[in-house]
């Protein structure tokens, strides 16, 4: 098998829209990351799930964070360093506080413990979203800028590539690869939003990043993945193309 990169960072999302939690191991499953982007915040009075590529009451929601506590339960992270459980009864007025107007945590799906309204996603999520350095690293010559963080783009996996040139995991689309032990494909390159451009802690606000993609590659950055054969993945495993 060819190498192509080793992992150097693994993040899931409890809660869509909200920044996440960095892992140093996960389980691929057949829908990726377990629990990854299972919840989402809401307006309380409609139900419609945040837009903060669309609605600019809602680009607060890009401060806040989210990680798993106990019994898998989302935890949401405030600027203030505090953290507030799903089924804390101040979570409503924190948040509320945070955005200026009323915003609920909901699931998409309903678990056996839930008895409250659930939330419908706006998009068919892809089980694993993959960038790589070198990537990276093109899109900011492009852009004029020092350093792109991968936290603008919210991926599962960064992988640490040797000085590949242009865009490298774009020529992973269709093509089989092995990360740790599970087998993933990559079925389509990732399209980007104004979220790529919005301000998030310690990154400012720049246009020039979508400007870059879309004047040099149709406005996308990183690859979506497929699960092939679900496995265990670590920082540190090597990604190789598979036969």
């Amino acid at each position: 098998m060819e190498p192509l990169g080793e992992i150097i960072e693994i993040w899931r999302y409890p809660v869509s829209s909200l920044g996440g939690e960095r892992l140093t191991s996960a389980v691929l499953g057949s829908d990726g990351i377990a629990f990854d982007r299972a919840w989402c915040i809401c307006d309380a009075e409609t139900g419609a799930p945040a837009a903060p590529e669309k609605e600019l009451r809602w680009r607060p929601a890009l401060f806040l964070s989210a990680r798993l506590g106990e019994d898998n339960r989302p935890e949401i992270g405030f600027p203030d360093g505090g953290w507030t459980g799903v089924d804390d009864a101040g979570l409503a007025e924190r948040l509320a506080t945070h955005f200026g107007f009323a915003v609920d945590v909901r699931p998409y799906a309903r678990n056996a413990d839930d008895t409250g309204p659930v939330a419908v996603n706006r998009y068919l999520p892809s089980p694993i979203h993959l960038v790589t350095t070198d990537g990276l690293k093109h899109l900011a010559t492009l852009a004029g800028t020092d350093e792109v963080s991968s936290r603008r783009f919210r991926p599962n996996v960064v992988l640490k590539t040797p000085g590949l040139a242009g865009f490298p995991e774009k020529e992973w689309v269709t093509q089989r690869l092995q990360l740790g032990q599970a087998l993933i494909v990559g079925f389509e390159e990732t399209r980007r939003c104004g979220m790529t451009i919005a301000p998030q802690p310690d990154i400012a606000e720049n246009a020039d990043i979508l400007r870059s993609l879309l004047r040099h590659n149709r406005r996308n950055f990183g690859i979506y993945c497929t699960i092939e054969e679900p496995g265990f993945i670590s920082t540190g495993d090597i990604a190789s193309r598979a036969a």
